[in-house]
């Protein structure tokens, strides 16, 4: 694949870039709601759907899910800190959940967030322990909103560190924070402009989850599981081999790297996205730019559409910033106007002295890796309430 230059991003860290990557976050979770559960989407579906955006009266008329209603409450509360404090955290989610509970949350998160609104809770990571008998999920909720990780830590171990933490809040299980883990890394890798070379971000990714998968209850749970020993890092391997075939159907890359509510089958599968529509598409028509096609590939996968959707926005627009994004499309989206505005603010703070914060500089601990249940997952979304 060859090497791709975003134009109007500006340089590494930019304004742009940030705006772009919270904006497309809440635009690809808008847009992927009309498509999320759908086994076949045609193409011309996607398209006819993307265009009526530009014939659309009115703003904000596609509402956002939990994906962006939980990424507002990690914004937020890092906005409000400077830093990662998890029971700030904890709380926004449980009241935001309160305020709005029909945003598509699933069955097992709710009862997660129920127990976060407790104040007499002492330690806000013992509700996600507790999940399926202690087994934990791993579903792609936490990736789904780790995006903000990337944009206030400008640190590479202060976001693997906080998006882990961040995730382990609602996923216990490490085929769900190392999700999370993946995602932001994948943000904070594109910020820095490292998708003008995709070989080596994929690489560079690669070698990462090298090292996040190295860990003892990862091995375990990827053994209990019947997952590669590292799953994320096989997953990859698998990405980057698809990058290198000429040509690919969507079946293929279902088939893959899935398109499902698990962070295995969806953050890889978002990170494919990005990288194969980094170049014109024959099936995508030829004024699209590069976040455009981004966002209509994602949806014509099916499956769980809105998330892998907000997972590649967000990657995506932190690459080609937020002149990519058709104002026409950002006029349609709840959200969209209010993620910009928090982008700028985001800048600012990543571009002040590095600071952790909160009490989350202690790994919480976790149980038995064995007690991680094949099929259980927080990301549950609308298609599928009931575990």
């Amino acid at each position: 694949m060859m090497a791709v230059r975003a134009m109007t991003a500006g340089g590494p860290a930019s304004l742009s870039r940030f705006r772009g990557a919270l904006v497309a976050a809440v635009l690809g979770d808008c847009v992927g709601g009309e498509f999320e559960g759908a086994e076949e989407v045609p193409m011309e579906r996607v398209l006819q759907h993307l265009n009526s955006l530009d014939e659309t009266k009115g703003t904000g008329n596609l509402d956002y899910s939990d994906d962006t209603a939980m990424a507002r409450c990690v914004v937020r509360s890092i906005l409000a800190h400077a830093g990662y404090d998890e029971r700030d955290m904890a709380h926004r989610f449980a009241k935001e959940y309160g305020e709005s509970p029909d945003r598509g949350y699933g069955t097992g998160v709710v009862h997660v967030l129920k127990k976060l609104s407790s104040s007499h809770l002492s330690d806000v990571y013992q509700p996600a322990r507790d999940q399926f008998n202690g087994r934990g999920s791993f579903g792609n909720g936490g990736a789904m909103r780790a995006a903000p990780f990337a944009l206030a830590f400008p640190k590479l171990a202060d976001v693997r560190r906080f998006a882990r933490l961040g995730a382990m809040l609602t996923h216990s299980c490490s085929l769900g924070y190392n999700g999370a883990v993946l995602q932001a890394l994948a943000v904070h890798l594109s910020l820095q402009g490292a998708l003008d070379l995709p070989q080596q971000f994929i690489s560079r990714l690669i070698t990462e989850m090298e090292d996040v998968e190295s860990d003892d209850m990862s091995r375990k749970d990827a053994r209990i599981l019947k997952e590669a020993e590292k799953p994320f890092c096989d997953r990859l391997h698998r990405v980057r081999d698809l990058m290198d075939r000429s040509k690919v159907s969507i079946e293929e890359v279902i088939s893959e790297l899935g398109n499902g509510i698990a962070a295995l089958h969806s953050v890889p599968t978002a990170i494919f996205c990005v990288l194969h529509c980094l170049e014109p598409r024959e099936c995508l028509p030829e004024n699209y730019g590069g976040l455009e096609r981004t966002i209509a590939y994602s949806l014509a996968l099916g499956g769980d559409t809105d998330t892998i959707a907000c997972m590649a926005g967000a990657i995506a627009g932190a690459h080609y910033g937020i002149e990519a994004i058709p104002q026409s499309w950002i006029n349609c989206c709840e959200g969209a106007e209010d993620a910009d505005v928090t982008a700028e603010r985001l800048h600012v703070l990543y571009h002040q002295s590095p600071r952790g914060g909160g009490s989350g500089t202690e790994e919480p601990t976790r149980e038995d890796a064995s007690k991680c249940q094949s099929g259980r997952s927080n990301g549950t979304k609308k298609k599928a309430r009931t575990e």
